[in-house]
């Protein structure tokens, strides 16, 4: 598969013309990244706009005494970067290679450019950021308003719509995620992690299967989360 091939599975960038697609994928220097590594570094200069064109990475800040605060993952054909392309300003998180990456970056400078060529591509952006901001009031919301349980049942729907879409009545969590990557995200510790996911199997709401774990009935998380919402 060709480069543009390749960016042409970016979702922000799909829409584009074959001859503006052909002319990023030659402006992108394009950069593996080995499991583990990072890609992008919380509080850096840079200001390329990154495309991830294969593989799966984590955004994720690390706080002065070493704690993990996880904000997302990303999975191939996501963008990441682009508020530092944008604004100028140091990035405001890191991007680590959860398994082996291929990224394709652009600088901002040629994202500026791009942007003014394109209207389309300005617009899909704009919906992409406006996405990021509802998803991030979502989270800021219920940090202030849900205890911890509720937030591990409202983390765990997230992953499950995301495995398996919304409407579906189960949805397997392959490989499961960690009790520390759970505690990370919604800033809690593993031991309470545990006590949670075990009082939800014993509800019949999560079942382990080997290194995955299956959440059984969704719409019944989906209510248990709507209550503590007060939806």
């Amino acid at each position: 598969m060709s480069k543009s091939e390749r960016l042409k599975r970016v979702p922000v960038l799909a829409d584009l013309p074959e001859p503006v697609i052909e002319r990023i994928s030659q402006a992108c220097s394009w950069r593996e990244a080995a499991p583990g590594s990072q890609i992008l570094g919380y509080l850096e200069p840079s200001s390329d706009v990154c495309f991830l064109v294969a593989g799966k990475a984590r955004v994720i800040v690390y706080s002065f005494e070493g704690k993990a605060v996880l904000f997302t993952d990303l999975a191939a054909g996501a963008m990441f970067g682009e508020i530092a392309a944008i604004d100028r300003k140091p990035r405001s998180a890191s991007v680590e290679a959860l398994e082996a990456c291929t990224v394709a970056r652009l600088s901002g400078d040629q994202l500026e450019a791009l942007l003014r060529e394109e209207p389309r591509l300005a617009l899909v952006m704009l919906r992409h950021l406006a996405g990021d901001v509802r998803r991030l009031s979502d989270r800021v919301l219920e940090f202030s308003t849900l205890a911890v349980q509720n937030r591990i049942h409202a983390e765990l729907l997230r992953l499950a719509r995301a495995a398996a879409g919304a409407d579906a009545r189960q949805a397997l969590l392959s490989p499961s995620p960690s009790l520390s990557d759970i505690a990370g995200r919604i800033s809690t510790h593993r031991e309470a992690v545990s006590r949670e996911l075990s009082r939800l199997g014993g509800m019949g709401l999560l079942r382990r299967e080997g290194r995955d774990l299956r959440v059984a009935d969704v719409p019944r998380l989906a209510a248990l989360v709507a209550e503590a919402k007060g939806d």
